[in-house]
Parts: structure tokens; C-alpha cells; sequence
């Protein structure tokens, strides 16, 4: 017979449960970082160049490389998670078998992935699912009590050593892991709940990223990696400070409007993105045609565009579903027909 759960008993305390409720701030944030993916994608689909006919590097190429590129790429790996940390509170009443379901979870990422490489070379979802496999997974088998303290230590570590060795993809083991310790220990309220120290935080990271800016030119950047690797993750730690101050401000009516509905179909608007994308080269295969700058303006203004395409569409979606299409199937996936809804 199976042990009644807080779903099947109402007698039992649904404490845990609201625990795991959703949490608007990062949901904004997956929308955000959707956003800067978005614009790193956008140029090798493109196959704009980084220089003129005069082998002058154009500005806004510069500005995506010291703003954009590796900074909003370690923002997703780490909100991925804080969102597996969250669901590994709940997965045993979810599943008889979590490890299973979880197994399955990460299993349909990976076809997804490998499907949507076929579109998009450079797309996360198949290093995420084999990473989650390799790494996430075996990770639930440490003790409860010990493992905020070891999942944070060994993220650190791979962290401090994918950055000594360019960043990259190498980043996403030690993100994973200390984003699963965050999202275990449920760090991200209790951040909210003090802004002051948050604000520190932030405050340092910014002052790192300003220095190395100054202490550095673009080309030195461009050739060591591990500073633009190191910059990369202070600077994704910055703008995540800054957003989530700023859901503690009158903005948040307004940030949750725009990138909230982003964010909760994160999967869905990443893979979106890929064919609206596709379909945007199909029509203009040429975006160098439209400005000075390498066709980096135009790709600026249809990355604009596609991102408002997503959020009146995701709006309008989840109007009526509670999730977006790759997430109900992922679910579905994940937990069984019976648990999709739960």
C-alpha cells in the first residue's frame, strides 16, 4: 500500500509543498537570461563577421562580447539548478521511484537537445542533460544533512577551475551544483528577505567586473579566456543581483509583466526562439546589408522583435494553460500522466 502523501491526505502537513511554491523572481530571471541568450545566438545563425573590411573589430560586436557573451549563459546554467534543487524537495512525493522520473527527465532534455543541435550548433539542452546525468543526479544520493555543505564545495571548486580554463562549457558542472544547493536550501527567499546583504553582494561582484574591465583592454580579454570567463560569472552575478533587488521595488509589476511569462516557458520560448530565428534567415539571410555595424543593429532590432513576439504570445498562453507546450510534455515526461497537473 502505498505511504498517503500531503496530495492524497489532507490530515498531513502541506508545509513542504508551500515550501516549493513558485517563485516569481526567478521565473523573471530565466526570462532575462533568456533574452541575453537570445542575442548570442542571433550571429553565428547569422554568420556575421566580428570585423570590417579593415579588420577593425565593429563596437557592438565589442559591447555583445564584454555585456553579453558568457554572461547570461551562466545565469541559465545556474537558475537550472536552483530548479532541480527545488524539485528534489518535492520528487519523493511526486514519485515512488524520483530517481527514475528524474532519470526520464533529463533523458527526453537530451533527445530534445540533440534534436534542436540539427538547428542551432551551439544550444545547451544536450550539455545540460548530459551534464544533469553525470553530475545532478548522482548528487541526490548524498545524505540530506550533508548535502548543501558538499554540493557547494565541489561547485565551487569545478567552478574556480572551469573558469582557470576558459569557461565555456566547462562552467555548467560547478553552476549546476551550487545552483542545486541554492535551490535545496531554498537561499533564494530568504535572499529576498534581505536586500541589504544581497545588495552586498551584488556590490562586490559589480566592483570585480568594473576593475576588470579597466584593468584590461578587449583584446587582451579576447585572448586570455579565463578573464573573460572570470568577468563573465561576476557580471551574470551582478545582473542577477540587480533583477532581484529590483523585484523588491515598485518595478517588479513591471519586470513580472514582461519577463515573468518568458521565464515560466523557458524551454518552450528557448527552442522557439531557434525557429523563429531560422524562419527570420530564411526571409533576410543577409542582416549586414541593413547597417554599418556588420548587421549587428538589425540583428539587435529582430532579436527585439522575436522577444516581443514571445512575451505577448507566452502572455496569451498561459492565460489559458499552466504551462507552456515542451513543459507539459516534459513533465508529462518526467512525473506520468497522473502527476502532470500536481
Amino acid at each position: 500500500m502505498r505511504t498517503p502523501t500531503p496530495d492524497t491526505d489532507p490530515t498531513i502537513d502541506n508545509a513542504p509543498l508551500r515550501r516549493t511554491r513558485r517563485i516569481a523572481a526567478l521565473d523573471v530571471l530565466r526570462g532575462f537570461a533568456l533574452c541575453g541568450i537570445l542575442l548570442v545566438n542571433l550571429p553565428p545563425m547569422f554568420g556575421l563577421s566580428s570585423v570590417d573590411a579593415n579588420d577593425a573589430v565593429y563596437p557592438l560586436y565589442a559591447l555583445s562580447q564584454d555585456f553579453v557573451q558568457n554572461r547570461f549563459f551562466p545565469i541559465f546554467s545556474f537558475l537550472f539548478g536552483i530548479g532541480f534543487g527545488i524539485m528534489w524537495l518535492s520528487a519523493d512525493r511526486r514519485s515512488t521511484k524520483p530517481r527514475l522520473a528524474l532519470l526520464r527527465r533529463f533523458l527526453f532534455l537530451g533527445v530534445l537537445g540533440a534534436g534542436h543541435m540539427l538547428l542551432q550548433p551551439g544550444e545547451a539542452l544536450l550539455p545540460y542533460s548530459i551534464t544533469a546525468l553525470v553530475v545532478l543526479l548522482p548528487a541526490t544520493f548524498i545524505p540530506a544533512r550533508f548535502l548543501p555543505a558538499i554540493t557547494s564545495a565541489a561547485g565551487g571548486i569545478l567552478l574556480l577551475g572551469a573558469i582557470a580554463t576558459g569557461g565555456g562549457l566547462t562552467i555548467i558542472p560547478g553552476l549546476f551544483l551550487l545552483g542545486f544547493a541554492v535551490g535545496y536550501t531554498d537561499l533564494v527567499r530568504r535572499a529576498l528577505a534581505h536586500p541589504g546583504l544581497l545588495a552586498v553582494v551584488g556590490g562586490v561582484a559589480a566592483a570585480i567586473s568594473v576593475a576588470g574591465l579597466m584593468l584590461t583592454d578587449f583584446q587582451t580579454r579576447q585572448i586570455d579566456q579565463w578573464i573573460n570567463a572570470g568577468l563573465g560569472i561576476t557580471m551574470a552575478l551582478t545582473y542577477v543581483v540587480i533583477i532581484m533587488l529590483l523585484m523588491l521595488t515598485p518595478a517588479k509589476a513591471v519586470l513580472e509583466a514582461l519577463l515573468a511569462p518568458l521565464g515560466r516557458m523557458a524551454l518552450s520560448n528557448y527552442v522557439g526562439a531557434t525557429l523563429l530565428l531560422v524562419a527570420a534567415h530564411a526571409l533576410v539571410p543577409d542582416l549586414s546589408a541593413y547597417d554599418d555595424q556588420g548587421g549587428y543593429l538589425a540583428g539587435l532590432v529582430l532579436s527585439g522583435v522575436i522577444l516581443l513576439i514571445q512575451i505577448v504570445v507566452s502572455a496569451i498562453w498561459l492565460r489559458f494553460f499552466t504551462q507552456g507546450p515542451l513543459e507539459k510534455l516534459w513533465r508529462i515526461v518526467t512525473w506520468g500522466p497522473s502527476r502532470a497537473n500536481g
